[in-house]
C-alpha cells in the first residue's frame, strides 16, 4: 500500500508507528501517523491504519471517517474491505456490500474481499450469489476453513451430500470444532444411505468432547442385542426423557442422550433436528 513516492523518512514514521501499534501502545501510535499524515497529506497507508487502530478501540465512527479519508486519496482495495467489514459489523449489509464488490472490481482476486461478499450474501439467506464468492475464495485457498464451512451448510441445505462432504474433507485436519464437523459428517452419510458410517460419525462427535467420554463408554457397551437390557424400554426412555426435559433447561449431555436414543430408535430426522436447533449449546 506504500507507493514508491512516499519520502523515505515518512516511512520511518509509518513503520515507528507500526511497531507501537503491535506492542499495544495505540495513543502513541496515533500520534505517530499523524505526524506522517501532516508531512505528507497523501499517505493512504497511514489513514488506513488510524482507522485500523479506531477499530481496535472500538470506536467504529472514527474508523469509518478515517477510511474514508483515505479513499478521497485512493480507491485502494484494502480501504475498502476495511470500510465494508466496518457496516458489516453494523448489520448495514447493503453498504457493505457494496464496498466488497468494488474491492473486488480494484483486485478479481482479492481473497477477503470475495469471501466477505460472500459472507453478506450467507448471512442474508442468498446461497446462489454466496457460493458464487466462496467458490473464488477456495479457488485461491482451497483449504479456507470459513469459506468451507459455509459451503458445507450451503450444500447441505440444497442438499447436495457429496459437496457437502468434499468440503468437510478439505478442512477437517483444520477446523477446530471437531464435534461439529462430526455431525455433518453423520447426518450427510445417513441421507447417502452409509447408516453405520452416520452412527459412527455422531459417536465419533461426542467421543470429541472430554465431558462425553462418561457417556461415549456407556455407548459403547450398547448394542442392537443389549440394548433392550441396558436401556430398557427405548419408548418409555425417550418419552420419560422427553418429559423430564419439557419442565427444565436442558443441559448438552441430555440433548445428546436423547438425541441417540432416537439414532438408536431409527428416528434420524428427530435426532437432525434436535440437535440443528440446539446447535449453539452442542458447540
Amino acid at each position: 500500500m506504500i507507493s514508491s513516492s512516499v519520502p523515505r523518512e515518512i516511512v520511518v514514521m509509518y513503520n515507528n508507528a507500526l511497531e507501537l501499534s503491535n506492542r499495544g501502545d495505540l495513543d502513541a501510535a496515533l500520534r505517530e501517523y499523524r505526524r506522517a499524515i501532516d508531512a505528507y497529506p497523501e499517505f493512504v497507508a497511514a489513514y488506513n491504519n488510524i482507522g485500523e487502530i479506531y477499530t481496535r478501540m472500538g470506536d467504529s465512527e472514527k474508523a469509518i471517517l478515517s477510511y474514508l479519508d483515505a479513499l478521497k486519496i485512493e480507491k485502494h482495495y484494502r480501504v475498502l474491505l476495511n470500510l465494508g467489514v466496518e457496516h458489516f459489523n453494523r448489520k448495514n449489509y447493503d453498504q457493505a456490500l457494496k464496498y466488497f464488490v468494488e474491492s473486488i472490481k480494484q483486485e478479481p482476486y482479492f481473497l477477503e474481499g470475495n469471501y466477505y461478499a460472500g459472507l453478506v450474501h450467507y448471512t442474508r439467506n442468498e446461497y446462489k450469489k454466496a457460493e458464487k464468492y466462496l467458490l473464488t475464495v477456495a479457488d485461491l485457498d482451497r483449504r479456507h476453513v470459513k469459506a468451507n464451512y459455509l459451503l458445507a451448510h450451503i450444500y447441505y441445505e440444497w442438499k447436495q451430500y457429496r459437496k457437502t462432504i468434499e468440503c468437510l474433507d478439505r478442512i477437517k485436519d483444520l477446523a477446530e470444532d471437531k464435534s461439529f464437523i462430526n455431525r455433518f459428517y453423520g447426518f450427510c452419510h445417513f441421507y447417502l444411505g452409509s447408516y453405520d458410517k452416520a452412527v459412527s460419525y455422531l459417536t465419533e462427535a461426542l467421543e470429541c468432547r472430554p465431558e462425553y467420554a462418561r457417556f461415549k463408554k456407556y455407548l459403547d457397551r450398547l448394542n442392537y442385542e443389549n440394548k433392550m437390557k441396558e436401556i430398557g424400554d427405548i419408548e418409555k426412555a425417550i418419552a420419560d426423557l422427553e418429559e423430564d426435559l419439557s419442565q427444565r433447561e436442558a443441559q448438552v449431555l441430555d440433548l445428546t442422550k436423547l438425541s441417540m436414543l432416537y439414532i438408536f430408535k431409527g428416528e434420524y430426522k428427530k435426532a437432525e433436528k434436535l440437535i440443528q436447533s440446539h446447535k449453539k449449546k452442542l458447540a
